[in-house]
């Protein structure tokens, strides 16, 4: 076993779902950039933010806020999350 599989064995399963989510928001939100033909720098003069700041959240190692999510899904009138609904109850 090499030192990646240790390290991985040892962190805790929700460790493990929590970056692979973070990695997933900010590989959606790459792709709609690049869909909409948009930088991160465009994606930070709509958000009023700095390039670096932008930068950091797309680093996919960055916890975003829900709040924050959806000031990104506003700017690029996308949605990054979708939650299931539930059926109807009669």
């Amino acid at each position: 076993m090499d030192a990646f599989d240790r390290i991985t064995a040892r962190t805790p399963v929700h460790t493990r779902r929590s970056v692979r989510k973070m990695l997933d928001v900010a590989d959606r939100i790459h792709a709609l950039l690049e869909q909409k033909g948009m930088s991160q720098k465009d994606l930070a003069v709509a958000l009023h933010k700095s390039e670096s700041e932008i930068s950091k959240w797309l680093s996919g190692t960055h916890n975003l806020e829900l709040k924050t999510i959806i000031r990104i899904e506003d700017a690029l009138d996308e949605d990054i999350l979708t939650v299931p609904q539930r059926p109807a109850m009669a």
